[in-house]
């Protein structure tokens, strides 16, 4: 325990939000300052999280397998810090470093796997150690964890390291100003060029560079780093020729954007942001980014198209990671994680604090997307006035449902209350075309309606009475009762992108065989008058799957509806709307003066003695089990 001068315990020193930071990120905003104060606040809890490490190391029997002691690495880092205090306060900061600390410790506790030994991730303890060393000027030897061949040194580069087993240690020395690895043998390192460049054994890492506010902003791209995604370790995944020269560009490029549009957050990202992580782009042409409150000042990104895209993903990005930061010192909401709640950006149902999150970035996209609209080319101003009407009116449809929610503290009321007074107070811009807000206005309608269908269910109390009222012929008369959540539905629907639905940066899945076309059903007139006394879908209306689930099976039932009817479709009969697409009318007109109905029968098989009729699906549906014409389940 440390003791300030004498025998009284040090009182601890608590971190402190100043309300001007607080306020003014709960706006959305938050420049270079309220940044730096998040990035102390990271450093002391990323020291508490390397002692934590440190100490359940030491705890755990051979948790570092064949590597040096625990008490070794903490008097090399502890001497680094001494020595070059800013230098080891950058690299313990470093994204990566936060991700192999959480994960590490997720292993230690028993709460995440990894394919390879305990010490195989723990021991990235010396890496750092390493380079820590490397940039104090200390001389060092020591063990490090081989995983494939290779090394993995921190915001430095990667040694490797061919013909060793999977799991295997090499030793390194940090004497001169150099670092060498296995100096006895491969003598892999950086070169005398600088660790950027790539030399025999040795993989650089590649750097961006812009200018904000006057000053250079220098960012890692990192495709080495065994840590810099948010799970389990992953190999090199090496950026193609040419590819490290389009990053630089488009990197430079969305920061003249954000220092045009926005000065403030171009310089709060200069000081915050210091990793870039490239991931493969999908074959629907979305950007993917994601980031963790592990990793503050890192992001995982696939390449934008254009340096807007670029802007609008720094920008979205780093809402996350400024929030991540916060919610480390304060407690915004009290949840029990359940996930119900619709966020008009997403298909699935979200918990308490993913809806925060996801409300707090869309935010500061709509920020982004106010000031940027009056500087869109006239080529793009319609997309440029559809997404701001799209995303102001997801954020204030998000916001008014975390406002409804009791697990909100009171550092989450206050915080949400800034988030709100940030929006504008009218429903739409003037500077939006009244026709484009009104796109904005049906998409995001759209999108709540199809997700209630998919992940809501009626009260049995409001189906009760609503086939009461059905019966009778009267209104409803009644009021909504409670919902209850569906689970998720195993396919996706309309609005999800190919490969959304899995893994985040997994392949998309293939593409199913298309299904037989559906042969036209024959049934006796009684069946198919039973079949339509309902209406199927209404025009211009979503259509929900019949009994509520979703079509599971390539083959559609007889009577699916179709995905959406803008129009009343030939095949509807006037009198009921009924609608398959394909099919002929599901009741045939009548004469007047209800006479039966006109036209040629079906052609039906001849029914045998003693059995009833029944409708049968044409020679070759492999759905050919009759149905009883008495009933519509099948036999």
């Amino acid at each position: 325990m440390q003791t300030a001068g004498g025998h009284e315990p040090a009182r601890a020193v608590h971190h402190l939000v100043p309300s001007e930071h607080f306020d003014a990120l709960a706006s959305g905003r938050g420049g270079p300052d309220a940044v730096r104060l998040l990035r102390t606040t990271e450093y002391s809890r990323r020291l508490l999280l390397l002692r934590s490490l440190l100490d359940g190391a030491a705890r755990t029997p051979g948790a570092l397998g064949p590597l040096p002691s625990a008490d070794s690495a903490w008097e090399t880092l502890a001497a680094a810090q001494e020595r070059a205090p800013e230098e080891f306060r950058e690299l313990l900061l470093h994204p990566q470093v936060g991700v192999w600390l959480g994960h590490g410790l997720r292993r230690l506790r028993h709460t995440a796997w990894g394919d390879g030994p305990l010490w195989t991730d723990l021991g990235h303890l010396f890496a750092v150690c390493a380079v820590a060393a490397l940039r104090a000027g200390l001389p060092l030897r020591t063990t490090v964890p081989v995983r494939d061949g290779d090394a993995m040194f921190p915001a430095l580069g990667m040694a490797r390291l061919p013909g060793r087993p999977r799991w295997a240690t090499a030793e390194v020395v940090v004497a001169a100003g150099r670092l060498t690895v296995e100096p006895h043998r491969e003598r892999a390192g950086p070169g005398p060029s600088g660790p950027e460049d790539d030399a025999p054994g040795w993989l650089g890492l590649s750097r961006l560079r812009a200018r904000a506010a006057g000053h250079p902003v220098d960012v890692w791209l990192d495709d080495l780093d065994p840590y810099r995604e948010l799970g389990e370790p992953l190999p090199p995944g090496r950026i193609a020729p040419g590819g490290t020269a389009r990053w630089r560009a488009g990197f430079g490029r969305a920061f003249e954007v954000l220092e045009e549009c926005d000065p403030e957050t171009a310089a709060a990202l200069a000081v915050g942001l210091r990793s870039l992580t490239p991931v493969p782009a999908p074959p629907s042409g979305l950007v993917r980014s994601a980031s963790s409150g592990d990793a503050f000042g890192g992001l995982l990104c696939s390449p934008p198209p254009d340096p807007v895209t670029f802007a609008v993903t720094l920008v979205h990005e780093f809402q996350h990671l400024k929030l991540g930061a916060l919610v480390h010192l304060l407690t915004l909401e009290r949840d029990d994680g359940a996930a119900r709640h619709h966020a008009p950006w997403r298909d699935d149902p979200r918990p308490l604090n993913g809806l925060l999150q996801g409300a707090y970035a869309f935010l500061g996209i709509a920020d982004f997307r106010s000031r940027h609209l009056d500087r869109a080319p006239a080529a793009g101003r319609i997309f440029a006035e559809f997404e701001l009407a799209l995303v102001r009116r997801q954020t204030r449809e998000a916001i008014a449902t975390l406002s409804a929610d009791p697990a909100l503290t009171a550092h989450g009321r206050r915080f949400l209350a800034g988030m709100t007074a940030r929006l504008p107070a009218g429903a739409s811009d003037p500077r939006v075309r009244p026709g484009v807000d009104a796109l904005a206005a049906l998409a995001a309608a759209d999108h709540r309606v199809e997700w209630r269908i998919r992940h809501l269910s009626p009260a049995p109390e409001d189906v009760r009475a609503l086939a009461r009222a059905y019966a009778s012929g009267g209104p409803p008369g009644f009021h909504s009762g409670a919902r209850r959540r569906r689970p998720r539905p195993l396919r996706g629907w309309s609005h999800t992108p190919p490969g959304r639905s899995g893994a985040p940066w997994a392949a998309p899945p293939p593409t199913p065989a298309p299904a037989p076309p559906r042969p036209a059903w024959r049934c006796s007139p009684a069946t198919r008058r039973r079949r339509t006394a309902t209406p199927v879908c209404w025009p211009g209306t979503p259509s929900a799957p019949r009994h509520g689930r979703a079509w599971s099976s390539p083959w559609p039932p007889p009577t699916r509806r179709s995905a959406r009817c803008s129009t009343a479709p030939s095949c509807c009969a006037p009198s009921t709307g009924n609608c398959v697409p394909g099919a002929p009318p599901l009741r045939p007109p009548r004469s007047p003066a209800g006479s039966p109905p006109t036209g040629p029968e079906p052609p039906r098989r001849p029914v045998r003695p003693g059995e009833r009729p029944a409708c049968r699906a044409p020679a070759g549906d492999p759905r050919g089990a009759p149905w009883n014409a008495e009933s519509p389940r099948r036999r």
